[in-house]
């Protein structure tokens, strides 16, 4: 049978570990009025060639590279004011190789009387979040003359478009970054984000290609983005690192202003997920963050009850493998105990067995429902059972080294369907 990807989170869980976040207020950042990619070409020449505008149709994309953060693709075409007025187009055709962006640049200003086109081969830098730059030698006609000439080019990519971005911010005095996915119909309008937390040694490259999270996204319309840990997990529960302190609390606020700011997310729709060490550190953040509307942790749950205090109703779903002998069963009782303690959800239980669709996986899955739950703060566990510490409906990174993967459920289906019924008020 076709299984769909998992996480490789299981080589980072078998370190197990968590975290702990803390955030600024809901609403804190306001999304910035749109704006149009802006463009800027010069050429050297008598007379030389400058010309700046924002693109009146069209647009270019800058999209980057999951695995490195790197710029991947500059394509796109578009329209904007000519030097001496009438409209210019551009074009960019480039792309990463194996040794660089190579691709072609082309203008066309009728206006002015001039023509440009390059062939970039490497020489593209990064002067800012979403802008790049390059500068070579390119091919410039004027009338019925042209000539070899130093030609510079430099895009803001200020109307992100669907596809793969990077965020590369200083944070703390340490270099930080995540990678998010942009829907395939994403407009500018508002939408939901569902932030992905990696666990111990998971980068949000490998995150991505075991667990296929911003695929799933990509065809429903909401915004993913996995931010990458510093050093070997996310701070405040061991075993991550607690040297340097890298304020992993004021990085993720940083992160929930630029979605807002930069790519137009839905303040009140903003949800997190984690597994193992990511999953301990989103279930600390339902503690401390009161900016995520719900949340769902996988394979780590809550590892402190008794400094949990979040304030409010917490909409939360558990998932675990009652096999998991990296971050035992046995650690998802007091924290079931204290969700529906703090959401006043009382001790009925009712416990569903979910049809066995994969059999040949070995694996069961219960779903234990608290019906006395208020509307705005459900608790609710799937306990996978012969689960080990594997992402559901993913490939197992170390094969059956972790225990079972259950293919009855997908861990990317149950937390987007849960999540996305909620919003903050």
């Amino acid at each position: 049978m076709d299984h769909p990807p998992r996480s490789w989170r299981g080589l980072a869980a078998v370190f197990l570990a968590g975290a702990a976040l803390s955030v600024a207020p809901a609403g804190a950042a306001q999304a910035a009025p749109p704006a149009e990619d802006r463009v800027t070409v010069t050429a050297a020449g008598s007379p030389a060639y400058d010309l700046t505008g924002e693109l009146s149709s069209g647009s270019i994309a800058v999209l980057d590279n999951v695995a490195t953060y790197e710029t991947d693709k500059i394509q796109g075409a578009g329209t904007l004011p000519g030097a001496d007025g009438g409209t210019a187009n551009v074009s960019f055709q480039i792309a990463r190789g194996a040794f660089g962006l190579k691709g072609d640049f082309t203008l066309k200003d009728p206006g002015a009387g001039v023509e440009i086109s390059a062939r970039v081969n490497g020489g593209v830098t990064v002067p800012g979040a979403a802008t790049v730059k390059w500068a070579g030698i390119g091919t410039v006609r004027r009338g019925g003359s042209s000539s070899f000439q130093p030609v510079t080019f430099t895009v803001e990519d200020r109307r992100p478009d669907p596809g793969d971005h990077a965020i590369r911010i200083t944070h703390a005095g340490q270099a930080r970054n995540a990678i998010l996915r942009l829907p395939d119909d994403y407009d500018g309008t508002p939408r939901p984000v569902l932030f992905h937390f990696p666990g111990l040694l998971e980068t949000p490259g490998l995150a991505e290609f075991f667990g296929r999270m911003a695929d799933y996204a990509q065809t429903r319309g909401f915004i993913m983005i996995t931010p990458e840990h510093y050093g070997i997990g996310w701070q405040g529960v061991p075993p991550a690192t607690s040297s340097p302190d890298v304020d992993d609390p004021g990085f993720v606020q940083r992160l929930q202003d630029i979605l807002v700011q930069r790519f137009d997310a839905d303040p009140q729709r903003l949800y997190a997920s984690g597994m193992s060490n990511g999953g301990f550190f989103t279930s600390k953040m339902a503690c401390d963050n009161d900016r995520f509307a719900a949340f769902v942790a996988v394979a780590g749950q809550l590892s402190d009850p008794g400094s949990c205090r979040p304030g409010r109703h917490v909409p939360i779903v558990m998932i675990h493998g009652d096999g998991d002998f990296v971050v035992p069963y046995s650690t998802v009782r007091p924290a079931l105990d204290f969700w529906t303690r703090n959401n006043g959800c009382g001790t009925r239980t009712v416990a569903t067995n979910l049809p066995d669709i994969a059999p040949d996986d070995n694996t069961t899955v219960v779903r234990h429902d608290h019906p006395d739950c208020p509307a705005d703060g459900p608790v609710i566990l799937y306990q996978i059972r012969g689960g080990g510490h594997n992402w559901p409906g993913g490939i197992p990174f170390l094969g059956p080294f972790l225990g079972g993967t259950t293919y009855d459920i997908n861990a990317n289906a149950v937390i987007w369907d849960f999540v996305s019924q909620y919003r903050l008020p």
